[in-house]
């Protein structure tokens, strides 16, 4: 990575992203040599990350060979107009995020026990406040769906995490960007200040 100001290699980081960014892009190689990304839900247990999907096509019969994969997370934060720090000059409108870069290879998950534990994170992130009954391989209810679902595992070899949350600007220029989120106040510039407010002098956020 160019910026290292921007650079996170600290496990609290990528779990952060993974548990709060909705959407991941599994990138990969064709067999007629094209690139492909495809988005998917997904979860992380670890540094391991799951998904699930069919036990047939395309995105099954490449992962089947375990071929190298690279897997995107990437958590939006406000977007900061241009006219907040420069009046008529379009190039200071820039997105803040946080985000996860993956190398590794992905596997397809045949032991039902670890299947029902990929379904079960995925189930634990997207539906937090519970009303079901924990995926467990010899919880009888999910016996057939466990066989007939397809669940994948990426294992990261090295991963890099990026933020821009202008740690690199000066404290008055912080503030002068919090104070106009604050007014704009919606839900996610709420939270984007509790990021920005997170970072120390001189230094990254958390």
């Amino acid at each position: 990575m160019r910026r290292d100001d921007f650079l996170h290699t600290d496990d609290a980081f990528f779990q952060q992203v993974a548990r709060r960014c909705p959407v991941g892009y599994l990138s990969l190689i064709t067999a007629d040599g094209y690139p492909r990304s495809i988005a998917l839900n997904f979860a992380a247990k670890d540094q391991a990350v799951y998904f699930h999907g069919a036990l047939a096509g395309e995105k099954f019969d490449l992962l089947s060979s375990g071929v190298p994969v690279g897997f995107t997370m990437a958590r939006e934060l406000s977007y900061i107009p241009s006219n907040w720090t420069g009046p008529e000059y379009a190039c200071p409108a820039t997105q803040l995020f946080k985000s996860v870069e993956i190398k590794g290879r992905c596997a397809v998950v045949s032991d039902l026990s670890e299947k029902a534990l990929g379904l079960q994170v995925l189930m634990e992130k997207y539906q937090p406040e519970g009303s079901f009954r924990p995926i467990k391989a010899d919880e009888k209810m999910y016996l057939k769906a466990l066989q007939q679902t397809g669940v994948f595992r990426v294992d990261v070899e090295s991963w890099a995490g990026k933020s821009r949350l202008f740690q690199d600007k000066p404290e008055t220029f912080l503030e002068k960007v919090i104070s106009k989120l604050e007014e704009r106040g919606l839900p996610v510039d709420l939270e984007t200040v509790v990021e920005m407010r997170r970072i120390p002098a001189g230094g990254n956020s958390e």
